[in-house]
């Protein structure tokens, strides 16, 4: 049995991650903090603020931050949803849809390089078994918001 608890490692590789992708992104005017935003953004367009934080499960200033950013930088449209004035909704622009082709790229290749020295067969395993954990936590923490 590991001695050290499985968040270390996910915590390194997700700060790793966003090393990497801020050293990709250099060019193109946004972080890798506000990457995740800007994919689902582009991949969701028409998402409410609201539902983009709920979505990332980012709390809503947060949020508010980084759409912000992404929508002076050029890469979102906010536009007021008209069954609630107080909410809007997101909107990527051209220029956003043309770089998530290449973001999807980039994901990839950090991707080839976490698993470099995974066997094939072993690779969709490892996929599985995050995903797993990605739906536990979200099990377990949303029974603790409910429960109080």
């Amino acid at each position: 049995m590991n001695k050290e608890p499985l968040i270390k490692w996910i915590s390194i590789i997700y700060r790793y991650s966003l090393m990497y992708a801020n050293k990709k992104l250099k060019g193109f005017d946004i972080t890798g903090g506000e990457l995740s935003f800007f994919i689902v953004i582009v991949d969701r367009s028409g998402i409410t603020q609201e539902e983009l934080s709920h979505y990332l499960k980012i709390n809503k200033s947060t949020t508010a931050k980084a759409v912000k950013s992404l929508e002076q930088k050029g890469y979102v449209i906010k536009k007021v949803y008209n069954k609630d004035r107080r909410s809007h909704k997101l909107y990527p622009t051209e220029k956003a849809v043309e770089l998530r082709k290449q973001m999807r790229k980039l994901a990839f290749s950090w991707d080839d390089i976490l698993l470099s020295d995974v066997e094939d067969r072993d690779r969709q395993k490892i996929y599985e078994i995050i995903k797993t954990m990605a739906d536990n936590a979200d099990e377990c923490v949303n029974r603790s918001v409910e429960d109080g």
